[in-house]
C-alpha cells in the first residue's frame, strides 16, 4: 500500500512548490510530517492528494482527510476526485493511472500575503493514520 497526501499526504504538493519536509513517528504512534508549500495569493491551489493503492494500481480505499486546524488566512477544501497518484518505488508504475483520491485545495483570503498553516489527519480503513502540518507561504 502506498499513500500520499495535501494535504498530503507522504507528499501533498501537486500544483504547488514543496520547499522541504520531514516525516517522524510520534509518541502517539502516528506518522507525523511537515511540508512547506508556496501558493499565489487568492488563487485556488491543489496542495495535496491522498490515495491508497493495491499492487495492480487500483485504489485500495479512498482515505479520509480531516482538517484538525483550519488556516487563519484562507480556506481549505477536501474533495473526492479522480486524480493521478504520485507513487514511489514499486508504485511509480501507477502514476499514469487515475484513481479515486481525496484532493486538498487551499485559497488564501483576497489580498493576503504571508504565512498560513493547516493541520490535517489522514486515515484509511486499513488502520493507517497520519497527521500533517502544511506550512503555507502565500506570495503575490
Amino acid at each position: 500500500m502506498k499513500k500520499a497526501f495535501i494535504l498530503p499526504l507522504a507528499a501533498m504538493c501537486v500544483g504547488a512548490t514543496a520547499l522541504a519536509g520531514c516525516t517522524t513517528i510520534g509518541p502517539d504512534g502516528l506518522e507525523h510530517y511537515q511540508r512547506n508549500i508556496s501558493v499565489a495569493s487568492g488563487e485556488r491551489t491543489k496542495i495535496g492528494v491522498a490515495f491508497s493503492l493495491n499492487p495492480d494500481c487500483s485504489a485500495k480505499v479512498v482515505p479520509e482527510v480531516r482538517i484538525r486546524e483550519a488556516p487563519q488566512h484562507g480556506k481549505v477544501e477536501s474533495l473526492r476526485e479522480l486524480a493521478f497518484p504520485h507513487g514511489k518505488g514499486e508504485y511509480k508504475k501507477c502514476n499514469g493511472t487515475k484513481v479515486p483520491t481525496t484532493v486538498g485545495y487551499y485559497t488564501s483570503d483576497k489580498g493576503f500575503v504571508g504565512k498560513d498553516r493547516i493541520v490535517i489527519r489522514t486515515s484509511d480503513k486499513n488502520g493507517i493514520v497520519t497527521e500533517g502540518v502544511l506550512n503555507i507561504t502565500v506570495v503575490e
